[in-house]
Protein backbone atom coordinates (compact mmCIF):
# COMPACT_ATOMS: atom_id res chain seq x y z
CA UNK A 1 0.00 0.00 0.00
CA UNK A 2 0.86 3.64 -0.61
CA UNK A 3 3.34 5.03 2.01
CA UNK A 4 2.34 7.71 4.20
CA UNK A 5 4.12 10.94 3.60
CA UNK A 6 2.01 12.71 5.91
CA UNK A 7 3.91 11.30 8.65
CA UNK A 8 7.27 13.30 7.37
CA UNK A 9 4.94 16.35 6.30
CA UNK A 10 4.18 16.41 10.11
CA UNK A 11 8.00 16.87 11.14
CA UNK A 12 8.93 19.41 8.84
CA UNK A 13 9.14 23.22 9.87
CA UNK A 14 6.55 25.47 9.06
CA UNK A 15 8.08 28.51 7.25
CA UNK A 16 6.74 31.75 6.85
CA UNK A 17 3.69 31.43 9.25
CA UNK A 18 3.39 34.19 12.00
CA UNK A 19 5.64 33.48 15.05
CA UNK A 20 4.47 33.15 18.23
CA UNK A 21 7.75 35.13 19.29
CA UNK A 22 7.56 38.00 20.81
CA UNK A 23 10.30 40.34 19.23
CA UNK A 24 10.45 43.74 21.26
CA UNK A 25 8.94 44.95 24.81
CA UNK A 26 7.20 48.05 24.96
CA UNK A 27 7.87 49.49 21.43
CA UNK A 28 6.71 52.24 20.05
CA UNK A 29 4.18 52.69 17.48
CA UNK A 30 3.20 54.93 14.07
CA UNK A 31 0.71 57.58 14.91
CA UNK A 32 -1.67 55.60 12.47
CA UNK A 33 -2.08 52.61 14.09
CA UNK A 34 -2.17 54.14 17.35
CA UNK A 35 -5.68 56.12 16.05
CA UNK A 36 -6.52 52.63 14.89
CA UNK A 37 -6.51 51.35 18.41
CA UNK A 38 -7.72 54.56 20.17
CA UNK A 39 -10.47 54.66 17.32
CA UNK A 40 -11.29 50.83 18.23
CA UNK A 41 -10.73 51.52 22.19
CA UNK A 42 -11.37 54.96 22.77
CA UNK A 43 -11.82 53.91 26.71
CA UNK A 44 -8.92 51.83 27.06
CA UNK A 45 -5.90 52.31 29.66
CA UNK A 46 -2.74 51.12 30.68
CA UNK A 47 -1.77 50.46 26.93
CA UNK A 48 1.40 48.55 25.82
CA UNK A 49 2.73 47.31 22.50
CA UNK A 50 4.98 44.82 21.50
CA UNK A 51 5.76 43.10 17.99
CA UNK A 52 4.18 40.00 17.97
CA UNK A 53 5.73 38.17 14.49
CA UNK A 54 4.30 40.30 11.91
CA UNK A 55 2.01 42.14 14.10
CA UNK A 56 1.62 44.69 16.78
CA UNK A 57 -0.49 43.30 20.04
CA UNK A 58 -1.42 46.06 22.20
CA UNK A 59 -2.23 44.58 25.96
CA UNK A 60 -4.51 47.58 27.71
CA UNK A 61 -6.96 47.36 30.34
CA UNK A 62 -10.90 47.31 29.71
CA UNK A 63 -14.15 46.99 31.84
CA UNK A 64 -11.51 46.48 34.74
CA UNK A 65 -9.82 43.00 32.49
CA UNK A 66 -6.93 42.49 30.81
CA UNK A 67 -7.12 42.23 26.96
CA UNK A 68 -4.88 41.91 24.09
CA UNK A 69 -5.37 43.20 20.37
CA UNK A 70 -3.33 42.67 17.35
CA UNK A 71 -3.10 45.24 14.85
CA UNK A 72 -1.72 45.10 10.91
CA UNK A 73 1.88 47.83 11.54
CA UNK A 74 -0.24 49.94 8.83
CA UNK A 75 -3.31 49.70 11.28
CA UNK A 76 -5.62 47.17 10.16
CA UNK A 77 -7.58 45.65 13.01
CA UNK A 78 -6.99 41.66 13.38
CA UNK A 79 -7.97 40.33 16.73
CA UNK A 80 -8.75 40.69 20.22
CA UNK A 81 -8.77 38.72 23.14
CA UNK A 82 -10.91 39.81 26.08
CA UNK A 83 -10.77 38.50 29.69
CA UNK A 84 -14.56 37.33 30.76
CA UNK A 85 -15.97 36.46 34.02
CA UNK A 86 -17.54 32.82 33.60
CA UNK A 87 -20.89 33.93 34.46
CA UNK A 88 -21.16 36.49 31.49
CA UNK A 89 -20.71 33.61 28.79
CA UNK A 90 -23.31 33.24 26.36
CA UNK A 91 -26.22 31.24 28.01
CA UNK A 92 -26.14 28.39 25.28
CA UNK A 93 -22.46 27.89 26.05
CA UNK A 94 -22.86 28.25 29.48
CA UNK A 95 -25.35 25.13 29.37
CA UNK A 96 -23.32 23.15 26.89
CA UNK A 97 -20.46 23.70 29.11
CA UNK A 98 -22.76 22.28 32.08
CA UNK A 99 -23.66 19.19 30.56
CA UNK A 100 -19.96 18.11 29.58
CA UNK A 101 -17.23 15.84 30.35
CA UNK A 102 -15.65 18.97 32.24
CA UNK A 103 -18.47 20.48 34.03
CA UNK A 104 -16.81 19.44 37.49
CA UNK A 105 -13.56 20.70 36.71
CA UNK A 106 -11.92 23.84 37.50
CA UNK A 107 -12.48 26.69 35.65
CA UNK A 108 -8.67 28.87 35.42
CA UNK A 109 -9.54 31.32 32.69
CA UNK A 110 -12.42 32.63 30.69
CA UNK A 111 -11.87 34.15 27.35
CA UNK A 112 -13.93 36.40 24.35
CA UNK A 113 -12.06 36.21 20.96
CA UNK A 114 -12.82 38.33 18.28
CA UNK A 115 -11.53 37.46 14.81
CA UNK A 116 -11.95 39.75 11.84
CA UNK A 117 -13.97 38.08 9.07
CA UNK A 118 -15.46 35.43 11.62
CA UNK A 119 -17.38 34.85 14.61
CA UNK A 120 -16.63 35.37 17.66
CA UNK A 121 -15.52 32.21 19.85
CA UNK A 122 -15.52 31.81 23.55
CA UNK A 123 -12.20 29.44 25.22
CA UNK A 124 -12.63 27.95 28.68
CA UNK A 125 -9.35 26.57 30.25
CA UNK A 126 -10.17 23.90 32.57
CA UNK A 127 -8.17 21.99 35.35
CA UNK A 128 -8.55 18.28 37.29
CA UNK A 129 -5.56 17.48 39.42
CA UNK A 130 -2.58 17.88 36.51
CA UNK A 131 -5.00 17.10 33.61
CA UNK A 132 -5.87 20.68 31.49
CA UNK A 133 -8.04 21.19 28.47
CA UNK A 134 -8.93 24.48 26.83
CA UNK A 135 -12.59 24.26 25.38
CA UNK A 136 -13.33 26.46 22.29
CA UNK A 137 -16.71 27.08 21.76
CA UNK A 138 -18.66 29.25 19.39
CA UNK A 139 -21.76 31.87 20.28
CA UNK A 140 -24.67 28.76 19.76
CA UNK A 141 -22.62 26.29 22.16
CA UNK A 142 -21.24 24.10 19.62
CA UNK A 143 -17.77 22.64 20.79
CA UNK A 144 -15.15 23.43 17.92
CA UNK A 145 -11.81 22.15 19.99
CA UNK A 146 -11.21 20.50 22.35
CA UNK A 147 -7.07 20.78 23.16
CA UNK A 148 -4.41 18.83 25.72
CA UNK A 149 -2.31 22.02 25.22
CA UNK A 150 -2.75 26.12 26.28
CA UNK A 151 -0.95 27.92 23.89
CA UNK A 152 -1.68 31.26 22.64
CA UNK A 153 -4.28 32.18 20.18
CA UNK A 154 -2.79 33.51 17.46
CA UNK A 155 -3.77 35.86 14.61
CA UNK A 156 -3.71 35.04 10.70
CA UNK A 157 -3.05 38.04 8.62
CA UNK A 158 -6.53 39.37 6.48
CA UNK A 159 -4.99 38.57 3.16
CA UNK A 160 -3.73 35.11 4.09
CA UNK A 161 -7.47 35.10 5.94
CA UNK A 162 -9.22 35.45 2.40
CA UNK A 163 -6.90 33.21 0.67
CA UNK A 164 -7.21 30.09 2.72
CA UNK A 165 -11.19 30.55 2.83
CA UNK A 166 -11.01 30.56 -1.06
CA UNK A 167 -8.90 26.81 -0.27
CA UNK A 168 -11.46 25.87 1.57
CA UNK A 169 -13.94 26.77 -0.21
CA UNK A 170 -12.36 25.20 -3.31
CA UNK A 171 -12.40 22.10 -1.66
CA UNK A 172 -15.76 22.10 0.23
CA UNK A 173 -18.01 24.03 -2.23
CA UNK A 174 -20.67 23.51 0.66
CA UNK A 175 -19.10 24.34 3.74
CA UNK A 176 -19.46 26.69 6.69
CA UNK A 177 -16.51 28.07 7.45
CA UNK A 178 -16.74 27.83 11.51
CA UNK A 179 -13.22 28.98 12.71
CA UNK A 180 -9.36 30.38 11.12
CA UNK A 181 -6.19 29.88 13.87
CA UNK A 182 -3.20 29.63 13.36
CA UNK A 183 -0.78 27.32 15.40
CA UNK A 184 2.90 26.10 15.90
CA UNK A 185 2.30 23.55 12.89
CA UNK A 186 0.05 25.51 10.05
CA UNK A 187 -3.08 26.92 9.44
CA UNK A 188 -6.43 24.87 11.29
CA UNK A 189 -9.98 25.38 9.49
CA UNK A 190 -12.81 24.07 11.53
CA UNK A 191 -16.03 23.33 8.91
CA UNK A 192 -19.40 22.19 9.26
CA UNK A 193 -19.84 19.90 6.18
CA UNK A 194 -22.45 17.38 5.04
CA UNK A 195 -23.60 17.52 8.65
CA UNK A 196 -20.42 16.65 10.08
CA UNK A 197 -18.18 19.00 11.97
CA UNK A 198 -14.29 19.06 10.25
CA UNK A 199 -10.88 20.20 11.14
CA UNK A 200 -8.85 21.21 7.96
CA UNK A 201 -5.33 21.46 7.77
CA UNK A 202 -2.70 23.55 5.81
CA UNK A 203 0.77 24.12 5.75
CA UNK A 204 3.04 26.84 3.95
CA UNK A 205 5.78 26.33 2.51
CA UNK A 206 9.13 28.22 1.90
CA UNK A 207 7.95 29.79 -1.08
CA UNK A 208 4.72 30.94 1.35
CA UNK A 209 2.53 28.54 -0.62
CA UNK A 210 -0.44 27.29 1.65
CA UNK A 211 -0.75 23.47 0.73
CA UNK A 212 -3.40 21.13 2.10
CA UNK A 213 -2.34 18.63 4.96
CA UNK A 214 -5.32 16.66 5.81
CA UNK A 215 -8.43 17.01 6.91
CA UNK A 216 -10.45 15.01 10.19
CA UNK A 217 -13.77 14.13 11.59
CA UNK A 218 -14.36 12.31 14.70
CA UNK A 219 -16.29 8.73 14.17
CA UNK A 220 -19.53 8.83 16.35
CA UNK A 221 -20.26 5.71 18.23
CA UNK A 222 -23.42 5.04 16.53
CA UNK A 223 -20.96 4.89 13.20
CA UNK A 224 -19.24 2.68 14.67
CA UNK A 225 -21.21 -0.77 13.10
CA UNK A 226 -20.61 1.24 9.71
CA UNK A 227 -16.60 1.11 9.76
CA UNK A 228 -14.82 -0.89 6.92
CA UNK A 229 -15.00 -5.04 8.45
CA UNK A 230 -11.00 -4.79 8.62
CA UNK A 231 -11.39 -1.50 10.56
CA UNK A 232 -13.67 -2.96 13.05
CA UNK A 233 -11.75 -6.27 13.20
CA UNK A 234 -8.73 -3.89 14.47
CA UNK A 235 -10.99 -1.95 17.32
CA UNK A 236 -11.52 -5.59 18.47
CA UNK A 237 -7.57 -7.13 18.56
CA UNK A 238 -7.30 -3.77 20.34
CA UNK A 239 -9.91 -4.35 22.95
CA UNK A 240 -9.55 -7.55 23.02
CA UNK A 241 -5.53 -7.14 24.03
CA UNK A 242 -6.70 -5.38 27.15
CA UNK A 243 -7.01 -1.52 25.68
CA UNK A 244 -10.19 1.04 26.03
CA UNK A 245 -10.98 2.90 22.88
CA UNK A 246 -11.62 6.24 23.68
CA UNK A 247 -12.59 7.83 20.10
CA UNK A 248 -12.05 6.93 16.85
CA UNK A 249 -11.17 10.20 13.96
CA UNK A 250 -10.25 9.39 10.54
CA UNK A 251 -7.80 11.82 8.57
CA UNK A 252 -8.38 11.69 4.65
CA UNK A 253 -5.00 13.17 3.23
CA UNK A 254 -3.55 13.16 -0.25
CA UNK A 255 -1.43 9.61 0.01
CA UNK A 256 -4.13 8.15 1.85
CA UNK A 257 -7.08 7.95 4.12
CA UNK A 258 -6.77 6.04 7.61
CA UNK A 259 -7.85 6.17 11.24
CA UNK A 260 -6.43 7.59 14.31
CA UNK A 261 -7.87 5.32 17.31
CA UNK A 262 -7.20 6.68 21.10
CA UNK A 263 -6.76 3.94 23.32
CA UNK A 264 -6.33 3.81 27.16
CA UNK A 265 -3.79 1.05 28.12
CA UNK A 266 -2.67 0.59 31.15
CA UNK A 267 -3.49 4.30 32.36
CA UNK A 268 -1.25 5.41 29.68
CA UNK A 269 -2.87 7.20 26.67
CA UNK A 270 -1.74 5.91 23.34
CA UNK A 271 -3.19 6.66 19.47
CA UNK A 272 -3.05 3.71 17.49
CA UNK A 273 -3.17 4.33 13.28
CA UNK A 274 -4.81 2.06 11.08
CA UNK A 275 -5.34 1.74 7.45
CA UNK A 276 -8.22 1.56 5.55
CA UNK A 277 -7.70 -2.04 4.65
CA UNK A 278 -6.94 -2.44 8.48
CA UNK A 279 -3.42 -2.85 8.78
CA UNK A 280 -1.96 -1.15 11.66
CA UNK A 281 0.83 1.68 10.96
CA UNK A 282 2.17 2.69 14.04
CA UNK A 283 1.08 3.54 17.87
CA UNK A 284 2.35 7.06 19.46
CA UNK A 285 1.97 8.28 23.02
CA UNK A 286 -0.64 10.82 22.77
CA UNK A 287 1.43 13.40 24.29
CA UNK A 288 3.98 12.68 21.17
CA UNK A 289 1.84 12.35 18.34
Amino acid sequence: MKKFAFWAMMTLSVVGLTSCDKDDDHVQVSADLQAAFDSRYPNASRVDWERNGGFYEAEFMGNGLENKAWFTPDGVWVMTEYDLPFNQLPQAVLEAFAVSAYASWRVDDVDMIEKNGMDVIYVIEVESGEREYELTYLEDGTLLRENTEWGDHLPVAPGQMSEVKSLVMEKYPQAVILDIEEDRRGIEVEIRDGGRQKEVFYQQDASGVLSWVHTTYEIGRYEMDTLPEEVRQALAELTGSGMRVDDVDYFETADGNYYRIEVEDRDVDKYVYVAENGEMLQMKLKNYA
